[in-house]
């Protein structure tokens, strides 16, 4: 993806729509995304998604996501603050696992419909237009006759993640399909119990605590928490928080100095034996052949 972006000022980013390359289940370690290809990052979507953690950018991107699953095929157009985007659909055996975006960028000629849209926007959520106006000067421009190259350039890359996708045996089919990027994290719409629980999981991931510890912490019972968990997150509380101590175990095997007993021990298991056991479920290979992985030469 960043080979492709080149020079031209276009943005590419993929949305994630089952959790394969970013959920609790990383199904295809070696196309995980980095963060900076998993969401809009130009400064200008930045700045759009200040006042209201993104809520009208996000319900933009719940839509054009439909419509492409829907469709099966890719399509072109301005977001409600003038840039202009391509999508193209990553379709494995007839089933839509994500979207490809390609641009954040104003065509030349339309400048006059995304100062429009700026004002319009800005109209109806209170905010000043020439805040977002002076910003979008800056951003680049390309000519329109090149959105029929750039659309290719799009198809190649949903191919090739097609072809890569295919060849490491994914099963399109086991996966649940979501509107938006999974996982989705929009501070406003998560419980504050559930906010408070990730909080605590991430604080105190090297303490042995199971999720009834956590709910007694919290100040409610355990299906409570683990039912409105589900409902936010999109995944089991607990699974969540096995994956924790297993990413963190991750990292602390990376050190060839650490053993596997203490890696076991600083991500909160109680023995050798259970934390052996979870992590081949989670992680594919016993924790020593990891280990023995990470110190391999590239």
């Amino acid at each position: 993806m960043e080979a492709f972006e080149g020079d031209n000022g276009m943005r590419m980013s993929f949305d994630d729509l089952t959790g394969m390359l970013n959920g609790a289940h990383l199904d295809v370690p070696a196309m995980h995304l980095d963060e900076s290809h998993q969401f809009h990052a130009c400064e200008y979507c930045q700045l759009a998604k200040q006042p209201d953690w993104g809520r009208d950018c996000t319900r933009n991107k719940v839509a054009v996501n439909r419509l492409v699953r829907r469709r099966k095929e890719g399509l072109a157009g301005l977001c409600h603050l003038g840039l202009f985007d391509l999508a193209e659909p990553l379709i494995i055996r007839g089933h839509v696992l994500g979207v490809f975006y390609y641009g954040s960028v104003v065509v030349k000629g339309q400048e006059k419909s995304a100062t429009m849209r700026v004002r319009r926007y800005c109209s109806r959520a209170g905010l000043d237009p020439e805040v977002y106006l002076e910003a979008l000067k800056a951003v680049p421009k390309i000519a329109p006759e090149t959105i029929p190259h750039h659309r290719e350039t799009l198809r190649t890359v949903a191919r090739l993640a097609q072809f890569f996708f295919e060849a490491s045996g994914v099963r399109p089919e086991l996966y649940k399909i979501r509107p938006l990027r999974y996982p989705y994290y929009d501070p406003q719409d998560v419980p504050y119990v559930v906010r408070e629980a990730i909080a605590y999981i991430a604080a105190h991931l090297q303490e042995p605590f199971i999720v009834k510890d956590l709910a007694d912490h919290l100040n409610c019972h355990p299906d409570f928490l683990g039912r409105k968990f589900k409902q936010a997150m999109g995944t089991d509380l607990s699974l969540y928080l096995l994956q924790a101590r297993i990413d963190r175990a991750k990292r602390l095997l990376a050190n060839p100095k650490i053993t596997i007993e203490d890696a076991a021990e600083l991500s909160g298991f109680s023995d050798r034996f259970h934390f052996s056991k979870a992590f081949r479920r989670l992680a594919g290979m016993p924790p020593g052949e990891f280990q023995k992985q990470c110190q391999e030469p590239a």
